[in-house]
């Protein structure tokens, strides 16, 4: 398991010996630093290095740094050393702005005592986890939640508001946990530890558009854009000998696969995917996976179809042991919890020694968004030209689109529709005082292209999905990676001219334009929703869980809980929905009652 954990002395007149909290620290070994104020220890060896040059200068991370040789040649360093030196030799020359130099997937905390610099760090888009907490004048810093729970005092205070939210679907505030106390560090952000004054997160990064005058066709942006994918994915594989790649058969996953099948020996390389089976099929509404198209690309790229494994169901003998795996991994109730992956992560590392596994997301949240509302561009920077141009192309659709822009706008949401079944779907109690408290953010208004693709390209989702995905693979031992959400492709992306997502003759465009010469063209023009689901036996497994659950009485400690379900949502089974949202009940009380002290019965 790769991570790290370790304790900052911030108050003087703390004189704690910090070893009193080895004993209940996640692990000991070899990979520690002691030192009169700090404490820094790595789960694996290459999760610590202090630096051989200068021993005051030692840091503690989990990284993968992608842009490797571009930083030895502005270091002028004729060795490469390992990722973690690599940022080490970064702040050796640029200090804390050795941030903007860095491209990958990365956590740290660095010491610097020569500068007294204690300095916390996470990657633009947040995909490695990084969480922290102060007690009595200390500060507690960890990779997994469930370490930090482990050294604070107990019983930790819930964080009602966020349990709130995961009750009416509202957006997380991505900085938020399930404890009050704890808090996870914001992606592009760094948290530069000074003594004397109060903690506070600074952004080293920002989402901005590239100059691409060199571009002078649509040919000219598809090649720049297809060469900077082919790159996220080649630098993804450096150094791995066995590869593992989610292949669901949509066209994220899909072009994945492919390009994976072209950079490496495809006898190294397992895909896996969720299907029904003859058990879970019935409980399928329409019975359709996509099994289909994942043979299909197995058989385009020459992949071995011996290396590709279906998933057809949990590994958990009952809900309970997927609960309380829930709540060692995420530590509790989380946001876009990726526990139905874990089966996969275990198969592909004791069945097949993967040693990191690639997924199509977040696809759909840049690359291959569908482009519908491009011409949003047009009206916020009132241009007049490309907005005729829109209504000459898609007539009656384009009026149809302006005037649904203006009502957004009016409304203050992209779908005010939504707020109708996000009532629906409301599971906290009426009377609840957090009703007053919280605000829907699921769906705000963006006034153009930009700024909507900005926001999805950088949403709180992305974080706690990726995060929750590299957590379950890490108990395995895999590394997940995300050549879709490499920064250097979204910048691209958003640097784009609109005109090049407008949704004709097809939707995602831009990701059906580009993969012309990478997927066979039923699985490029393929719809977005054809009836699968990624998890294709999602409905059984509800169906399983209700059955379990069944004889779980809430206890309901904190009132939260709504006594009638509204299971009334157009073109949804209201079984499998009341099903659903009762599940969901139990499983935050669950969460609620493993997490606070026993209730008095007196």
């Amino acid at each position: 398991m790769r991570g790290f954990f370790g304790i900052l002395r911030l108050d003087p007149s703390n004189t704690d010996d910090l070893t009193q909290f080895l004993t209940s620290s996640p692990t000991q070994g070899e990979n520690m630093v002691l030192a009169e104020d700090y404490l820094m220890m790595g789960f694996r060896e290459e999760n610590l290095l202090t630096d051989p040059k200068n021993q005051a200068l030692r840091i503690v991370g989990w990284a993968r740094i992608d842009n490797r040789n571009q930083l030895a040649s502005d270091l002028h360093m004729a060795n490469l050393p390992s990722d973690l030196g690599l940022i080490l030799e970064s702040y050796r020359k640029w200090g804390i702005d050795c941030l903007k130099h860095l491209i990958g997937d990365f956590s740290f905390v660095l010491v610097d005592e020569n500068s007294s610099t204690f300095l916390l760090a996470k990657d633009p888009l947040g995909i490695r986890p990084l969480f922290y907490a102060q007690h009595n004048g200390l500060l507690f810093f960890s990779t997994r939640i469930t370490d930090l729970k482990k050294v604070l005092p107990h019983p930790l205070e819930i964080n009602l508001p966020y349990v709130a939210r995961e009750l009416k679907g509202y957006v997380q505030p991505v900085e938020n946990t399930f404890f009050k106390s704890i808090h996870r560090l914001k992606p592009a952000h760094y948290l530069s530890v000074e003594k004397v004054s109060p903690l506070a997160e600074r952004r080293y990064w920002e989402l901005t558009k590239l100059p691409l005058s060199d571009c002078r066709s649509e040919a000219d942006y598809h090649a720049r854009v297809l060469a900077c994918l082919k790159e996220a994915v080649r630098c993804r594989i450096a150094g791995k000998t066995t590869v593992g790649c989610q292949l669901s058969g949509g066209m994220d996953s899909s072009a994945i696969a492919v390009l994976l099948s072209r950079l490496m020996p495809v006898q190294q390389l397992h895909t896996y995917s969720f299907v029904l089976s003859d058990e879970t099929i019935p409980y399928s509404p329409n019975g359709i996976d996509e099994q289909a198209t994942q043979a299909e690309i197995i058989n385009f790229a020459g992949l071995d179809p011996t290396n590709h494994h279906p998933i057809t169901g949990f590994h958990y003998k009952d809900v309970f042991e997927e609960l309380d795996t829930r709540n060692e991994v995420m530590g509790g109730l989380a946001n876009s919890d990726t526990v139905w992956q874990d089966t996969l992560f275990k198969q592909a590392a004791e069945a097949n020694g993967v040693e990191v596994m690639f997924s199509g997301f977040p696809g759909d949240e840049g690359i291959s968004t569908t482009g519908g509302n491009y011409f949003h561009e047009y009206l916020h920077t009132l241009d007049v030209p490309g907005l005729l141009s829109h209504l000459a192309r898609f007539r009656l659709r384009a009026v149809k689109g302006i005037v649904h822009y203006y009502w957004s706008m009016f409304k203050g949401s992209s779908k005010p529709e939504f707020r109708k079944i996000q009532d629906s779907r409301n599971l906290l109690h009426p009377s609840s005082p957090l009703h007053g408290v919280l605000k829907d953010q699921s769906f705000p208004f963006e006034k153009s292209f930009s700024s909507f693709l900005k926001h999805r390209m950088c949403r709180s989702h992305t974080t706690l999905r990726t995060e929750s995905e590299g957590s379950y693979a890490n108990r395995h031992g895999i590394e997940t990676v995300y050549p879709l959400a490499d920064v250097r492709l979204l910048q691209l992306v958003y640097s784009l001219p609109v005109h090049l997502f407008a949704p004709k003759p097809y939707g995602r465009a831009l990701f059906r334009n580009l993969t012309k010469d990478i997927l066979p063209e039923n699985v490029r023009l393929q719809p977005k929703f054809n009836g699968a689901k990624t998890l294709a036996f999602a409905d059984y497994w509800i169906k399983i869980k209700t059955q379990q659950l069944k004889d779980y009485v809430p206890t309901d400690r904190f009132g939260l809980f709504i006594e009638k379900l509204d299971a009334s949502e157009e073109d949804r089974d209201p079984t499998i929905l009341t099903e659903k949202r009762g599940n969901l009940i139990k499983e935050v009380d669950y969460f609620l009652e493993k997490n606070c002290p026993p209730m008095s019965h007196s």
